[in-house]
């Protein structure tokens, strides 16, 4: 003879599998969430680099840090999401010898900005945030990402060699 089946046992079935599966799906929403902000945070903070940068490269070169992290908190702040106003702004200056050419024979030097800007992400999600807080190194409830930009600065080219340092002695610098 075939047992039946009642409603009486099939009753917390759903509710067993349920908490079983909901907090690895609520996770991995709230991880999409939190990645979906920190890639925002990110493009944000590539866009206000580059419009920092732009802005440094129109100035005579060797401005003082204020004035440059003066002109990048407000860019900063528009431009990323939830800025916590903890970004670092660095801005080096290097010189580099433009190509003799047959037209141009003699040689001229020109100089670029290399502006860095290191941003800490605020993590929103807790339990996510303790997952991905220590893939940069520090356990301090904040992503750090760098975002580095150069440009030529726009001043006409200098036919003696600028005082500062030589691009090509500065890791990662194209001239």
């Amino acid at each position: 003879m075939r047992e039946q089946r009642t409603p009486d046992r099939d009753r917390g079935q759903a509710l067993t599998e349920f908490a079983l599966v909901a907090p690895l799906f609520f996770l991995l929403l709230l991880g999409v969430i939190q990645l979906g902000i920190l890639f925002g945070g990110q493009i944000g903070l590539s866009n206000a680099a580059r419009e920092v940068a732009r802005y440094t490269s129109t100035m005579p070169a060797n401005q003082s840090p204020t004035t440059i992290t003066g002109q990048a908190t407000p860019v900063l702040q528009r431009s990323i999401p939830a800025f916590s106003g903890t970004a670092t702004t660095t801005a080096t200056y290097c010189w580099y010898r433009n190509p003799v050419t047959a037209s141009n024979p003699v040689a001229t030097y020109s100089q670029k900005v290399i502006l860095t800007i290191r941003y800490g992400h605020i993590l929103f999600v807790p339990l996510v945030g303790a997952l991905i807080d220590r893939i940069d190194g520090t356990a301090d409830d904040r992503f750090t990402v760098t975002q580095r930009e150069e440009m030529k600065v726009e001043a006409q080219p200098s036919k003696s060699q600028p005082a500062g340092t030589d691009c090509s002695t500065l890791i990662g610098a194209n001239p």
